[in-house]
């Protein structure tokens, strides 16, 4: 049984943008209009050449075409009884953070060459994690963990009141289509912090806090790397 199919997309330019939620399934979007194409031919590719799906006139990758890359195989559908209508859609299942990135829908022999860009963003929820590295006389060291997110974050320390704080330079990784962000910052009161990522593309905003009481200040002489896991919701 197929999972739910999404299509939530918007126009920039001449660029279809296409959001999904991680391990779902979704339709690209590329068509003729009143235009039969099941004696035409027309290919999905990614912008950077891999081979994603190829029709020519009934011959496809399902049915024994060569050529499509091992990332897309058994992972591509189109839509045959669409196509005398114009629809070249395809719907590429089981989505992964590395799927993101621009595809490409071609039509060779028309003239003239007509193609459409998607740029599809498989969207993944960050696990947000703060450590307490250091305390002294007059400061408590904190540091936040974001990972697995996708598309990158941007990630924040805010205070109680909702301020954002001083921080230092964020260290951003990539791994598998998801990215990691490491931030710290320094605080010199107690109080709630909370360490907020926040994905403005496809409107995820997960966060973790911590509550630092006058006690670590005062009992400066202890040491330790303290971790605290963040819930992946504003409700922590």
């Amino acid at each position: 049984m197929m999972a739910q199919i999404y299509f939530s997309s918007y126009r920039m330019k001449d660029v279809v943008k296409v959001f999904v939620t991680e391990g779902s399934d979704v339709m690209l979007p590329c068509s003729l209009e009143n235009e039969n194409i099941v004696p035409e031919q027309f290919h999905w590719r990614t912008d950077g050449q891999k081979e994603v799906f190829q029709y020519k006139a009934g011959s496809h990758h399902n049915n024994g075409r060569p050529g499509q890359d091992e990332l897309f195989k058994g992972r591509v559908t189109h839509l045959p009884h669409e196509l005398k209508h114009g629809n070249a859609s395809i719907i590429l299942s089981e989505t992964k953070a590395t799927d993101s990135g621009r595809y490409i829908c071609e039509f060779p022999l028309l003239q003239p060459g007509k193609r459409r860009v998607i740029k599809l963003v498989v969207a993944a929820a960050p696990k947000v994690f703060i450590t307490l590295l250091d305390v002294t006389e007059s400061m408590v060291w904190l540091r936040c963990d974001v990972q697995g997110a996708s598309p990158e974050p941007e990630v924040e320390w805010r205070d109680g009141d909702g301020n954002v704080l001083p921080a230092e330079e964020p260290q951003v990784s990539e791994r598998g289509g998801g990215f990691n962000v490491a931030l710290g910052a320094k605080v010199t009161k107690a109080g709630r912090y909370r360490c907020v990522a926040t994905q403005e593309d496809v409107g995820h905003v997960t966060d973790a806090h911590i509550d630092v009481s006058e006690k670590l200040f005062e009992n400066r002489h202890s040491r330790g790397c303290w971790t605290f896991c963040g819930l992946l919701d504003s409700s922590c």
